[in-house]
């Protein structure tokens, strides 16, 4: 399961005037254009060519995609979205939330943990869009996440 972060998928503004525990992020105060792409951009389906999460620190990884599996995120153009994972031989793990821009910052908002957004990082370049950043994901297979750093390398579907 990812919960970036990825946590159990994406989906997004119905921005509500939550703050996160800190007090730090206003989801409402958030925007879907960001400084170099915007959510309108990367609105539709996508599918990994990479999904590797690692601890750090550790020698433990996994690239779901170089594995068999599959990520494939859908993005909708008001943010919210639905992100699917399938390692090789195993059900799917759908996470949901919002995408925005915070201050700025490319933020997701994970519908089970919606007063706790999550800035990571987000790129758009020559139609590849890349997400990387600190998630939670079951890395070593023992059934609890780990506290991860996934690089998610997608194209358009």
């Amino acid at each position: 399961m990812i919960s970036f972060l990825f946590a159990s998928g994406f989906s997004m503004m119905s921005c509500s005037s939550d703050e996160d525990e800190e007090g730090g992020i206003n989801f409402s105060d958030c925007s879907l254009d960001g400084p170099n792409f915007s959510i309108s951009d990367v609105a539709g389906n996508w599918t990994a060519t990479q999904a590797n999460f690692d601890i750090p620190g550790t020698s433990q990884q996994i690239d779901v995609v170089a594995e068999g599996g599959t990520a494939t995120l859908n993005v909708q153009s008001n943010g919210a979205f639905t992100l699917l994972i399938t390692e090789n031989g195993a059900s799917s793990e759908s996470t949901t939330g919002d995408l925005a821009f915070c201050a700025g910052l490319f933020t997701v908002r994970y519908d089970d943990a919606p007063n706790d957004p999550e800035t990571i990082q987000g790129s758009l370049n020559n139609g590849v869009f890349t997400i990387t950043g600190p998630v939670e994901y079951d890395v070593d297979g023992d059934g609890s996440d780990d506290e991860a750093f996934v690089i998610l390398r997608m194209e358009r579907s």
